[in-house]
């Protein structure tokens, strides 16, 4: 038998046996979600608001710079974090630091959690809480002629507000997901129940 032979008879076997291996697999039972559990999702997208950060570079640090880069001052954009805080009955589940994404902190603001919870009447709380200080605002881009102060007064009115919650009873059956999300033309967040199992 040659050398390739061998491997060809090898590597059916390799595959048979995956295949028994698969078809074995596929009679086990599995169930998506074990128990009457239900299920409490926060999902939500958010811009958050945009600070910018400026400081003077010293001498050294200007004279460690090729020529062409630079700059007097260095301005930083990025988003500032939010802090999701959960409590289900009075007992804290989640107490997160939200942060934007991005490599420099500059992209939407996420959050997707699932909380499994008994089936039944619940308190709950939920804040995402600004952290950090707004300072300067980043640059508006407006169109040629557009007021400065219409500008600033269209920014306010998409920022995120500094402090969202929501906090009531929720009634939960066995199976189900009840969604918490951030509608952006109200600015607060919604309790939305929907049917399924998670």
């Amino acid at each position: 038998m040659t050398g390739r032979a061998v491997r060809l008879a090898l590597a059916g076997a390799v595959v048979l046996g995956s295949c028994a291996a698969l078809a074995a697999l596929s009679l086990v039972p599995y169930t998506a979600e074990p128990g009457d559990r239900a299920v409490v999702r926060l999902a939500w997208r958010t811009r958050g608001e945009r600070v910018r950060a400026c400081r003077r570079l010293t001498a050294d640090e200007l004279a460690r710079l090729p020529q062409h880069m630079r700059q007097e001052e260095v301005c930083e954009r990025r988003i500032l974090p939010y802090r999701l805080r959960v409590d289900v009955d009075g007992a804290r589940v989640v107490d997160d630091l939200v942060r934007a994404g991005g490599a420099r902190e500059d992209r939407p603001l996420f959050v997707f959690r699932d909380l499994a919870v008994t089936p039944g009447t619940h308190h709950l709380q939920v804040t995402f809480e600004r952290e950090g200080t707004l300072g300067a605002p980043g640059p508006e881009e407006r169109e040629e002629g557009e007021d400065v102060d219409a500008t600033e007064a269209g920014r306010r009115a998409r920022e995120t507000p500094a402090r969202l919650e929501l906090d009531g009873p929720v009634v939960l059956v066995s199976r189900q997901i009840v969604l918490v999300t951030y509608d952006d033309e109200r600015r607060r967040l919604l309790l939305a129940p929907s049917a399924g199992a998670p």
